[in-house]
């Protein structure tokens, strides 16, 4: 069962920072970000080679449509959420489809992985959520997690457009500012977000960025 307006109402009058919120998503049906398909935005990423095979974190998976699409590429997959009904459906989807992403329930701020652990950094919404009550310690995370040369792809909602019930607006010139902070631009592209709550979706960001590589200046 999709979550109707009504639906999603109950669960906004809990803290998005919050695992209840999302657990209370999941429980309810099929949250509007759960489309069962790969986000358009990490397809034309992954199929353009604009990132090179290697390990990735995937904050916020939900139910597994983007890590196993990684992992179907070549890509070695540890994928978090904080709903542990959301990794129970990732799960027994990736044993169905035969393909084994790592799957971790953990809250990302409580997760220890070995530092600068991962190639890529992929999140499909959890930006565009966590920056408004948390981009301190975000940020703190990415830099945990990567190393010069890493890149980072985030999916996040754009503002320009209105429609109700879409995800958090995020502008160009804000998504940029905060996180230039550690990484450089490499492209930032228009989006559509799939929701089956409207047919053509929302207006969103793909958003590439790279961890700037060090280079020791060379004197005579």
């Amino acid at each position: 069962m999709d979550l109707d307006d009504a639906d999603l109402k109950t669960c906004r009058r809990l803290d998005p920072a919050s695992s209840a919120y999302w657990e209370q998503a999941y429980r309810m049906g099929t949250p509007p970000w759960e489309t069962g398909t790969p986000a358009e935005a990490l397809v034309r990423v992954v199929r353009d080679k604009l990132v090179p095979r290697g390990t990735v974190l995937e904050i916020g998976c939900g139910s597994g449509a983007d890590a196993i699409f990684l992992a179907r590429n070549g890509f070695e997959v540890t994928a978090v959420d904080v709903s542990a009904i959301a990794i129970e459906r990732a799960r027994l989807r990736a044993e169905l489809e035969n393909c084994l992403p790592r799957f971790v329930l953990a809250d990302i701020f409580r997760f220890a992985p070995t530092a600068g652990q991962f190639d890529l950094v992929y999140d499909a919404g959890f930006y565009h959520y966590i920056r408004q009550t948390n981009l301190s310690g975000f940020l703190d995370v990415l830099w945990q997690v990567t190393r010069p040369g890493s890149y980072y792809l985030t999916v996040a909602g754009a503002t320009g457009e209105t429609a109700e019930g879409g995800p958090p607006q995020v502008s160009a010139d804000d998504l940029h500012y905060e996180l230039a902070r550690l990484f450089e631009l490499v492209e930032l592209r228009p989006c559509r977000i799939a929701s089956p709550l409207r047919k053509e979706g929302y207006l969103g960001w793909s958003c590439l960025m790279r961890r700037p590589i060090l280079r020791n200046a060379i004197t005579g």
